[in-house]
């Protein structure tokens, strides 16, 4: 939280909103998380970060983000935060099986945590840079860029073998190109935008 409150102080505050005096970036993260405890027993949680303040946390019943801050939708309809409600909906369910279904033959050992973030970060003055990564106890396993899905170096043959799986889904692997290209810097902006007033009263220092 404190790195957040640094970045937010130089951003919001009288004097501190130069290209020339943000130096560093500032990220928006969706995080699924699966378990799995053997061949029968998952679960899966889901949350949204503006770098380390949470922004929202995931309802396993009905499938969609639960808002956990007053401002969260930023600037967007509810249609568009419906459609990528969905969108996630689709991964955080298709995600899991992907590594339950596979398990033998990538040798993954119960228990075992897989990861997956997906987001952007905005760089004041620059382009912004979109990211997903999947990792695996852990550990990095694959990362996505130009909608293709690449090894980790450190992932040896199991990572070779997730990247074949996942670069033949064309349709999702587009899909999340845009989200994290165009979407997303939009949503964070937006984000910042709404959140401005809570977000300085959170930072500004105490007379």
């Amino acid at each position: 939280m404190l790195f957040l409150q640094l970045v937010l102080l130089v951003f919001f505050l009288p004097g501190g909103d130069s290209e020339d005096d943000f130096q560093e970036p500032i990220s928006f993260q969706i995080i699924l998380i699966s378990s799995f405890y053997n061949h029968s027993w998952m679960q899966s949680q889901g949350s949204a970060w503006l770098d380390e303040l949470q922004t929202h946390a995931w309802n396993n019943k009905t499938g969609a983000f639960i808002f956990l801050q007053r401002w969260p939708k930023g600037k967007f309809c509810n249609k568009e935060l419906m459609e990528v409600d969905e969108l996630f909906l689709s991964y955080y369910t298709g995600f899991p099986l992907k590594f339950h279904d596979h398990g033998s033959q990538w040798q993954l050992e119960y228990p075992f945590q897989v990861q997956l973030i997906i987001g952007c970060e905005l760089h004041f003055g620059e382009a912004s840079v979109g990211f997903m990564r999947i990792a695996y106890q852990g550990s990095e396993l694959v990362s996505f860029w130009n909608m293709t899905w690449w090894p980790s170096p450190t992932g040896g043959s199991r990572a070779q073998q997730v990247c074949r799986l996942l670069n033949q889904d064309h349709e999702d692997n587009e899909l999340m190109h845009m989200f994290i290209i165009d979407y997303c810097p939009l949503y964070l902006s937006s984000l910042l935008d709404a959140g401005k007033a809570d977000l300085q009263r959170k930072v500004r220092p105490e007379a």
